[in-house]
């Protein structure tokens, strides 16, 4: 069964395909993000395989909600294939989500790949170490992640 907010999203993007108003990049947003909200991949899936058949190129934004996406739902191997496959430089954002998934799924694996992005975009977020600290302390990685703490530590200004 499709979420309320989904099937509101659908129906407003049919019309506006019936009534010859053409979508855009803001459009797709809205739709990736309801199907996104919702869980719902294949749809999700379809949307934005549909966007080049609408004369349109992904973004940034809207290859990271489709990260999220299929990070959620585990499928973080064909998340990771999609960044590979991206015609620009994933930003942080990107790489956040596959990292963020990584974490939820408990995958040091992808964990580590997103985590070495992110801390090359982002050198001074510190969030990101904790992070990979919380996935290599799940694994029993506790050297990894008590060096992660410190380096986190050390990074904090005390003035």
């Amino acid at each position: 069964m499709l979420n309320g907010k989904a099937v509101d999203a659908i129906k407003l993007f049919e019309e506006m395909v019936d009534n010859q108003i053409y979508p855009n990049l803001t459009t797709f947003t809205g739709l990736l993000t309801a199907f996104n909200h919702s869980g719902l991949v294949e749809e999700g899936c379809q949307c934005f395989s549909s966007m080049k058949d609408h004369g349109l190129v992904p973004s940034n934004d809207h290859y990271g909600i489709m990260i999220d996406l299929l990070g959620r739902a585990g499928r973080l191997e064909e998340a990771y294939k999609l960044i590979k496959n991206m015609p620009m430089q994933p930003n942080v954002g990107v790489w956040g989500a596959l990292f963020l998934a990584s974490s939820l799924h408990n995958n040091v694996e992808f964990g580590e790949i997103a985590a070495q992005y992110c801390f090359k975009l982002e050198p001074d977020t510190i969030a990101y170490k904790s992070l990979l600290a919380n996935i290599y302390a799940s694994f029993g990685r506790w050297d990894d992640s008590r060096r992660l703490r410190w380096e986190e530590f050390d990074q904090v200004s005390w003035v």
